[in-house]
């Protein structure tokens, strides 16, 4: 029932929200009211991944940001509507909560983007070319937010393409029908704003076909879509011509203009205006702005003290997205904005990268085109400020990363050969309360395991030999000569190089072997952490690392540090995996401040060795302060809660130790060579 339902909606929302007023507001307040439901039944026992948590802050940071401009600088009427829009972005958390509980059916994604495009499509026909005889096509909303939402509609279509080909030749004309039926209701909304979209709609389209597709096919459509675009601004009926030549006269027009009472009253001329007085409005309040909803009267002061004209402050808005979280949020709102952007996309640029499925890809593509139109769109409108955009996107926003979560799921159910051998090595030390663990962890996978044991006290050891035969004892040289020895006694194609406190997850594993296929893309592999300290899985801060535990025997080695070693790999290709690599670092806090102090002191002398000066006391304050800053706010340690503090703090005091025993090392050699 609960996926019938979702099903529903994802086909209705494209179809309705340019025809039917509520259709926005209903589709996504659904979905979030069944999101908040499902949350409550999962209370407390599903911690979210590093990518939902990173998407959950994007989206809270930039509301969290808006708010707190706007209560400092005085709330009104005004402020709150500008918030109750952009509350409609929190509304992301709670649909993704429940799409990824019931799964996010593909055709119904597809199939309502181009039902959506295709209406759009009719309905601007029917206002502009018949008996309504609109000058511009506007559906139930108006020309620019129109035009604007059909275009992405057909955009996201399109970057589905492969799925319908899948399902039948002949259905690969319906996304192209949808990108043409988009790209019409743009041209009859005549909202030159969603043009600009366009050339950077067809530098991510390109990018993404260009490993994919046969150069005849990428040249044939750059031909097919080069005739449409002339085709449209050829003939007259479109009203491109005009409205593209109107805009060019209206800059020179404003441009050469200097007497403001001759200044032509102008589409153009008023975002230029309200595009310099919100640049005014930040220089006068660079930090956190004016407060949401108070442009206009900001403006206004600016027009009666003569230095902007009278129409800077005819909206509420400055028709630019990133003007307008200037003036209103300062550079707070800037950097919010940028991350509500920046943050998704990177995250779907690495899916397409790395998608474990084309579906994946294909969905990560249609994620990537609605932020970059978005991005586009907010040049010349503020379009996070309007309902219906702010919907759409936050809506669009959930369904594609829930149906991008049920498609890494599905893959990795599906059993994977390893076509490559594989060598586990590992190095340990009284490590018998954990080396267990780590060895289950790559028990009847790896084809071959391998133990240096350097002098332990406890029966690491015999646990060792419990599950391999291959178990060295050792003296202990340092950790980078310590793997280097390690790795001479491999004898598979492949190795996997981990410690004793870490364990290989299933998803790791299935990822290993997905990999290691007959002919392997990269020469080595980073595995990225997942550090488990105190009962919490860390995901950020000095968490945040992929350090390269995977690699072709062959040609590899270690450097020969005594600490923070690293492997170096035969040339070749590079790459990332998915899955992570579960690192208990601490037994607990005692452990913690053993390790840092430890780590601190080798850190030190390695320093003192290569004659290092390191700046002194004051230079090692200085470097404990920036070790804070860049794991706690830098590295985002902040989302990995009440541990990612204390873990903050324990690496900046780490960093100050182990500059302050290279200036002890140093002092006491001078006083030595004093005596």
């Amino acid at each position: 029932m609960t996926h019938s339902f979702a099903v529903a909606v994802v086909f209705l929302f494209p179809v309705l929200i340019l025809v039917l007023r509520p259709a926005d507001g209903l589709g996504l307040g659904l979905l979030a009211l069944a999101g908040f439901g499902v949350a409550y039944q999962q209370r407390g026992n599903n911690q979210a991944t590093r990518e939902e948590k990173l998407l959950y802050f994007a989206v809270s940071f930039f509301f969290l940001a808006a708010l707190l401009v706007t209560l400092l600088g005085g709330i009104d009427d005004g402020g709150i509507k500008k918030l109750s829009k952009f509350a409609r972005l929190l509304l992301v958390i709670p649909v993704y909560v429940f799409l990824r509980h019931v799964g996010v059916s593909l055709a119904a994604l597809w199939y309502g983007l181009v039902a959506g495009a295709i209406i759009a499509a009719g309905v601007a026909a029917y206002q502009v070319l018949g008996s309504l005889q609109y000058p511009r096509a506007k559906g139930i909303t108006n020309p620019i937010i129109f035009g604007d939402v059909a275009l992405i509609m057909g955009c996201m279509a399109l970057a589905g393409a492969g799925w319908f080909k899948a399902r039948s030749r002949w259905q690969v004309v319906l996304p192209m029908l949808a990108a043409v039926a988009g790209l019409l209701a743009s041209i009859l909304s005549q909202s030159r704003g969603g043009w600009v979209a366009i050339p950077f709609l067809l530098v991510v389209m390109f990018w993404y076909a260009w490993t994919r597709m046969a150069r005849w096919q990428l040249v044939a459509g750059s031909i097919i879509f080069c005739l449409l675009l002339g085709a449209s601004y050829l003939i007259p009926a479109t009203g491109v011509a005009t409205r593209v030549n109107q805009a060019l006269n209206e800059i020179s027009q404003y441009e050469k203009t200097e007497n403001a009472d001759a200044q032509a009253r102008n589409s153009s001329s008023i975002r230029l205006e309200m595009w310099k007085a919100s640049w005014q409005i930040y220089l006068a309040h660079p930090f956190i702005g004016i407060g949401w909803g108070n442009y206009k009267a900001e403006a206004q002061a600016l027009v009666d003290q003569g230095l902007r004209q009278p129409f800077a402050a005819i909206f509420g808005h400055p028709h630019n997205q990133f003007f307008s979280a200037m003036a209103n949020g300062g550079s707070l709102a800037f950097i919010a904005i940028l991350l509500l952007f920046l943050v998704p996309a990177k995250l779907l640029r690495d899916i397409i990268r790395r998608g474990k499925t084309v579906d994946a890809q294909r969905l990560a593509l249609a994620g990537l085109l609605l932020i970059i139109a978005y991005m586009s769109f907010g040049f010349s409108e503020a379009i996070l400020e309007r309902v219906r955009p702010v919907s759409f996107f936050a809506f669009y926003l959930a369904v594609i990363f829930a149906a991008i979560h049920a498609q890494s799921r599905t893959a990795r159910s599906e059993p994977v050969k390893r076509r490559q051998s594989l060598s586990v090595t590992i190095i340990a030390q009284d490590e018998a309360d954990r080396i267990e663990s780590c060895l289950q962890s790559v028990a009847n996978w790896a084809d071959e395991i391998i133990v240096l044991d350097s002098g332990s006290s406890d029966n690491t050891v015999d646990i060792a030999r419990q599950y391999t035969d291959k178990v060295f004892e050792t003296d202990w040289p340092g950790y980078g000569p310590q793997k280097q020895r390690a790795l001479e006694k491999a004898r598979c194609d492949w190795v996997l190089s981990i410690d004793a406190d870490e364990r290989v997850s299933p998803e790791l594993r299935h990822d290993i072997d997905a990999a290691l296929t007959d002919n392997p893309e990269c020469v080595g592999y980073r595995t990225p952490w997942a550090v488990m300290l105190y009962g919490h899985r860390m995901d950020f801060g000095r968490s945040a690392r992929s350090p390269r535990r995977l690699f072709k025997r062959e040609g590899a080695r270690f450097t020969d540090a005594q600490v923070h070693e690293h492997v170096v790999l035969a040339p070749g290709k590079k790459g990332t995996l998915e899955g992570r690599l579960y690192h208990y670092t601490h037994r607990d806090y005692g452990h913690a401040l053993q390790k840092s102090a430890k780590y601190a002191w080798l850190g030190g002398q390695k320093r003192f060795a290569e004659g290092k000066w390191g700046g002194g006391l004051p230079v090692a304050a200085l470097r404990s302060l920036w070790n804070f800053i860049l794991i706690y706010f830098l590295r985002l340690g902040f989302l990995d809660g009440p541990v990612g503090f204390v873990v903050a703090v324990t690496y900046a005091q780490g960093a100050f130790n182990k500059y302050a025993a290279l200036w002890t090392l140093r002092r006491m050699k001078r006083l030595g060579n004093n005596e």
